[in-house]
């Protein structure tokens, strides 16, 4: 599943990584979860569908919105295909060569396990996936956490991680290079002999993950509220969540940071490095358009807010 609603730029580099390490090839089937997508970005949709003849694709279809909006897509593509193993993905994760495997050779280590809930790989931009990654795996890179933000990383969801902007763009520039970075990782996870599942049942941000039927049909669908009351359930009834260590992805960001990251060339320098087939001569000074473009967008807005402010 891709859960695709405005970011056309995100999935574009989104989709561009997946059929770079032919990460379609994995599943059965790719659905697209469209909500309420602009006809721009459906037609986009379409052209790479077609593009791709070989691949099982198919949409599921709703109006614009958060929470029971995207809960009732999910729960539209279970309904429509029964008794499999999904991974659903958000339009601004993208994903290292392996990731498709990876995820999927972790749910079978897991699969026996009657208590399993989700599925998620290392994400910088996100509270447990950056704690775990300074933590566990990159502990030289604490002292310049704790110097820039004043404090260690936390892997409550709604802690400094998700509210930062800041914290985003520099936790994902750490580990923006996808194939370099995981290729490193892995060498790290041999050298040190680490075991890469961890066992939690925190919430956390669900971008990225794994699940299968019977979970579905054991909590009795995704709750309406999407991410918070999914997380609620799986604390309330005790079952768990496995953090797959062997690898690492990124999220561009949370709506609470997404203003502050789209001043910034952040979008376009994920892009350079991962998919500089695409880019075109000279991106290197080009990649400050669509940040001016994005940020005149926020211009009205901000004056609407500071009128406000004033009256």
């Amino acid at each position: 599943m891709i859960l695709t609603s405005h970011r056309l730029d995100c999935l574009k580099i989104s989709l561009g990584l997946l059929e770079k390490s032919n990460a379609f090839a994995a599943f059965d089937r790719v659905v697209f979860l469209e909500n309420g997508l602009e006809a721009a970005h459906r037609a986009f949709i379409d052209r790479f569908i077609d593009a791709h003849p070989g691949i099982a694709w198919d949409h599921v279809t709703g109006p614009r919105g958060r929470s029971e909006r995207i809960s009732g897509l999910e729960n539209d593509c279970v309904r429509k295909y029964p008794g499999c193993v999904y991974v659903k993905m958000d339009e601004d994760v993208f994903v290292p060569s392996g990731w498709a495997e990876r995820m999927l050779a972790a749910y079978e280590r897991h699969r026996s396990d009657p208590d399993l809930a989700l599925i998620t790989p290392l994400i910088p931009n996100n509270p447990y996936g950056l704690y775990k990654l300074l933590t566990k795996y990159y502990p030289a890179h604490l002292a310049e956490h704790r110097s820039r933000f004043g404090c260690d990383p936390a892997p409550e969801i709604h802690g400094l991680t998700w509210q930062s902007p800041a914290v985003a763009e520099w936790a994902t520039r750490l580990f923006i290079d996808l194939e370099d970075c995981n290729a490193h990782h892995r060498e790290l996870i041999t050298a040190a002999q680490k075991e890469t599942d961890d066992v939690f049942s925190d919430p956390f941000s669900v971008g990225c993950v794994c699940f299968d039927y019977r979970h579905w049909e054991k909590m009795g669908g995704i709750p309406p509220k999407d991410e918070p009351e999914w997380c609620a359930w799986i604390q309330q009834h005790a079952q768990h969540n496995i953090l797959d260590g062997s690898q690492i992805a990124l999220h561009y960001s949370f709506f609470v940071q997404q203003d502050w990251l789209d001043r910034t060339t952040l979008l376009e320098d994920i892009r350079r490095t991962n998919l500089p087939e695409t880019c075109p001569p000279g991106f290197g000074l080009w990649r400050h358009l669509p940040r001016l473009a994005r940020t005149a967008r926020q211009i009205p807005t901000v004056i609407r807010r500071r009128l406000g402010r004033e009256s």
